[in-house]
């Protein structure tokens, strides 16, 4: 039945655009366009409103978020995909009809599960009903980072956000027992500029951007995973040490296979963003005692990954970790402008570090 009325609704259309393009007579034209008007809503309100079926206030709300630059047809879809509309189509025709098609505006929205056409469009129409604030993610932040931004723009609280951080779990990918990892979330908090409500919940926040990251960690890329036998765990947690110790974007797939190096000979991966991450303040440089402090993080001290990711990466580190750069280097050192100078010796290490001071 809705594809027959679809094709009806189509016909109708071509028929109102017939008309207004061609002259038949002024009174003759208005008459034909009312009959087609009339004939229009009949079937609108004959078919889209089933006998009974009324807006009903104690609906769960639907968060829906109108960006910049949606069609009336990408709205009725995103409407229709969130069950806020039962059809796109007529949404779409009444929004014609109407003339309110340019009229839809930007911003979030708080709806309801099966709400009238007309219903929606009027809220749609009058503006937005959420308060909200763009906030962007860098590349690399740590959930600590992450809560300072979102406490300092009043998006959540500080302390409960890093209380659910350290156990919120949502993905079957993310849960371990390690007793040593710090946050859980840490790592999977996608990093991009988003549009949150303010006095949002800690779970409101990650599951959007958890969401992100679900979305990107696509299958392409978990085959890529498990082809090179890494967990999604393993991934991030690589991902993290590659985002904090590159600045340019060619030298994470080669850092990326000197840690894949290190680990194939049982090597420390001695990174100095684990060293960072366990100390309670950062420094800009650290001292030789600093890689002795006891931390599980500790990758002077321990073999192997570090119990949790460093920091939330992007996705060039996340493909730099699954597509390396080929070498059998072991060894390297940044300058002061950032780059990073590569060796497969200790001894050619140390002569590079003499060269760049």
């Amino acid at each position: 039945m809705s594809e027959q009325l679809r094709n009806i609704g189509n016909n109708i259309m071509k028929f109102i655009r017939y008309i207004k393009n061609n002259t038949i007579g002024g009174i003759l034209l208005k008459y034909i366009t009312g009959i087609a008007v009339l004939f229009i809503m009949a079937v609108i309100i004959g078919f889209h409103y089933p006998s009974g079926q009324t807006d009903n206030a104690n609906n769960k709300q639907i968060v829906i978020e109108i960006k910049s630059g949606m069609q009336t047809a990408q709205i009725a879809a995103l409407l229709k995909d969130k069950d806020v509309i039962d059809h796109d189509f007529y949404f779409r025709l009444l929004a014609k009809i109407k003339g309110l098609d340019k009229q839809l505006k930007v911003g979030s929205y708080i709806l309801q599960k099966d709400m009238s056409d007309s219903a929606v469009m009027e809220l749609l129409i009058k503006g937005p009903t959420l308060n909200t604030i763009k906030v962007t993610i860098p590349e690399g932040y740590t959930v600590e980072k992450i809560a300072d931004v979102l406490s300092k723009d009043n998006i959540v609280d500080r302390n409960e956000f890093l209380r659910l951080a350290k156990s919120y779990t949502p993905y079957e990918y993310m849960k371990n027992n390690d007793p040593n990892v710090k946050y859980k979330v840490e790592g999977y908090l996608f990093p991009d500029t988003y549009e949150f409500l303010i006095n949002s919940s800690p779970k409101q926040i990650m599951d959007i951007m958890l969401n992100e990251f679900n979305k990107k960690y696509d299958e392409e890329l978990r085959k890529r995973a498990k082809d090179k036998n890494l967990s999604a765990h393993e991934l991030v947690v690589l991902a993290s040490l590659v985002e904090a110790e590159a600045r340019y974007e060619n030298d994470r797939p080669i850092i990326a296979q000197v840690f894949f190096n290190r680990l194939k000979i049982n090597m420390p991966l001695q990174s100095d963003t684990t060293i960072q991450y366990a100390m309670k303040e950062r420094k800009e440089e650290l001292m030789i005692k600093d890689t002795k402090i006891d931390s599980p993080y500790n990758t002077y001290m321990h073999y192997g990954l570090p119990p949790g990711a460093v920091g939330n990466p992007g996705m060039a580190s996340i493909k730099a970790v699954l597509y390396p750069q080929n070498n059998d280097y072991l060894y390297f050192v940044a300058d002061s402008t950032g780059h990073n100078h590569y060796s497969r010796t200790y001894q050619e290490h140390l002569r590079i570090i003499d060269s760049i001071k």
